[in-house]
């Protein structure tokens, strides 16, 4: 009777013990970072480059951290770019987001180089080939805020490049010359690729600066 009394008691402490989980902890909860529209310093015209640029952003966000983006939009009164810090911590709090994003592209170039030979004669035939080297670099400005108190995290920039050698053909040289069809073009372009090489290094930066997640 003694042992089982005791046995009793083991099987009681043994699921109290496990009854009491430890209280979840900042690190569980997802930091939500609110993604404003770029804004296009290159006057390349093209009105969607702002929010193509953001959700592509958006989507290296949450492809390669643990971050939770979510996109934003100014009031109809405010252009991307005229969105200030203050605004866009208040639009920040109204969308229930921890963290708020604002970035501009603020140079995207390439630059060519053309060359071109005669490959060697085969059974007395020959052509002419034309290689077109094309290198692209495509800078980003980015600011971070803290929604909860306000305060600009970093204001940073980082460049991305590429280049390639093309048999040929067209490529994108001009940023901002896409259409709402061939935006996914364009970012198979070395103006694309060292877009998104930005885009991927500025994503790093936000991830590595985030501030604890709230309790």
């Amino acid at each position: 009777m003694r042992v089982l009394v005791l046995i009793m008691l083991g099987i009681t402490s043994l699921a109290a013990g496990q009854s009491v989980a430890p209280p979840p902890t900042a690190g569980d909860k997802a930091i939500k970072v609110g993604i404003f529209p770029f804004a296009d310093a290159t006057a390349s015209g093209n009105r969607s480059v702002g929010g193509d640029i953001g959700r592509t952003m958006a989507s290296e966000v949450t492809h390669t951290t643990t971050l939770v983006p979510r996109m934003l939009a100014a009031d109809g009164s405010t252009r991307a770019e005229d969105l200030d810090g203050e605004k866009a911590v208040a639009i920040g709090r109204e969308q229930k987001v921890d963290l708020v994003f604002m970035g501009t592209v603020l140079e995207a170039k390439t630059q060519e180089s053309n060359k071109s030979g005669w490959m060697p004669s085969i059974k007395g035939q020959s052509a002419n080939v034309s290689i077109r080297r094309i290198k692209a670099t495509v800078t980003l400005q980015g600011e971070l805020y803290d929604v909860a108190t306000g305060q600009r995290i970093f204001s940073v920039r980082v460049t991305g490049n590429d280049s390639n050698n093309a048999l040929g053909g067209t490529a994108y040289t001009t940023f901002g010359a896409w259409g709402n069809d061939n935006y996914r073009s364009f970012l198979d372009s070395p103006l694309g690729k060292a877009l998104q090489a930005a885009l991927a290094d500025m994503t790093k930066k936000v991830a590595a600066a985030r501030p604890p997640a709230p309790s």
